[in-house]
């Protein structure tokens, strides 16, 4: 079992703890609520250590990343960062990552989790491959790195109090290399809630002294430590996607299809979803409004008029929104807003659903770039 190196310190506090892809995270810390509020009122700090970090520099390193995305690194300026996706040779999606320009011939790609129980990093994995040839070399320094997300309205002004970076001129999806602490970090404006936010990437051997001084600034903030649970809400009422969502599935299907740039060189899948896209799409990824209070469970079968038309892919409590949320792919004729539908228990109990538009919350992302 896998531990991030805040774990000690998350430990202390004595959360409710869960294997997660082979990680002993923190899935809740008070209660999902509160956690919830505490993000989308005030400020929540996430541990987001378990993902992976492949640094890819060299003459050969655009060459080399471009391959493996769909979207188009060679338009990115140094220190931007910018999200996509990565295909199999079927064109599926295999994994949705983040891409950061470190330097005039170097990248960083960031995954969602970095390893699963099996130690495996596909993404690592298809660098080297590809990588054979190229004058590029690639690092895995995951286990180097620590990662803390801290989300909320109040995120910038607990932040500034840990750094001199000036974080009042930082844009969405750019970072900068700062000092936190008096440790030499990088600060990345993203995140996974869908507020004002920050990602906080740096060496392992920090962590334990950038907890103790962000759990002392954020007294006077209301921080509140927030785990799993908290997290796979706020992300659902943004409609944003896990893995879950996207097995067997191109990025059009899925709502990411801008991010894919047919007019950039070769990646990984290109002609096979250029031909499923001339095929056509039958499904599209929604949201799933649930009205009688049921939580779904992942495969629930959606019904429209007796007859099953989808599936839900994941599920969760949406705070904000007041009902049980879920995404699923529904056919392109259905996925309309308003349109009703049903979802079958395990037990075979029809509950009452309503498809919506993604996403259910702050649909202008307004509070993301505040």
């Amino acid at each position: 079992m896998k531990r991030s190196p805040f774990f000690c310190d998350i430990a202390a506090t004595n959360p409710v703890l869960a294997n997660v892809q082979g990680w002993e995270v923190a899935n809740q810390f008070t209660t999902v609520e509160e956690e919830h509020v505490a993000v989308r009122e005030r400020v929540g700090v996430f541990d987001w250590s378990t993902t992976g970090e492949f640094e890819v520099c060299g003459p050969d390193a655009l060459a080399l990343v471009q391959k493996l995305i769909v979207n188009d690194a060679s338009r990115m300026k140094i220190n931007q960062v910018l999200y996509t996706t990565i295909l199999n040779d079927a064109g599926d999606v295999v994994s949705d990552i983040t891409v950061y320009r470190m330097a005039e011939e170097c990248y960083m790609l960031m995954t969602a989790w970095g390893s699963n129980a099996a130690n495996a990093r596909p993404e690592y994995d298809l660098l080297v491959e590809y990588g054979k040839g190229m004058n590029a070399t690639v690092t895995d320094v995951s286990s180097g790195l620590a990662l803390l997300a801290i989300q909320g309205p109040q995120a910038k002004a607990l932040l500034g109090e840990l750094t001199d970076a000036d974080l009042d001129n930082l844009k969405y999806m750019y970072a900068v290399p700062a000092s936190v602490v008096d440790a030499r970090a990088l600060i990345s404006r993203s995140g996974y809630t869908g507020e004002l936010g920050y990602e906080v990437l740096f060496p392992a051997e920090h962590s334990h002294d950038f907890w103790v001084a962000l759990m002392a600034a954020g007294e006077k903030y209301g921080l509140a430590l927030c785990g799993m649970t908290a997290a796979f809400g706020l992300r659902m009422e943004k409609g944003y996607i896990m893995r879950f969502d996207f097995v067997g599935r191109t990025p059009y299907e899925i709502g990411l299809g801008w991010t894919v740039k047919l007019d950039k060189p070769d990646f990984i899948g290109r002609d096979a979803l250029i031909r499923r896209k001339e095929a056509g799409f039958t499904d599209r990824l929604m949201s799933l409004v649930i009205q009688d209070g049921y939580m779904p469970a992942n495969g629930d079968a959606v019904y429209c008029d007796g007859k099953q038309v989808g599936a839900v892919t994941s599920a969760a409590f949406g705070y904000t929104i007041g009902k049980s949320l879920a995404l699923g792919f529904i056919p392109i004729d259905l996925a309309k807003s308003g349109v009703e539908v049903q979802i079958q228990s395990s037990e075979g109990e029809m509950h009452p659903a309503v498809v919506e538009r993604r996403p259910l919350y702050n649909p202008d992302a307004s509070r993301i770039r505040q």
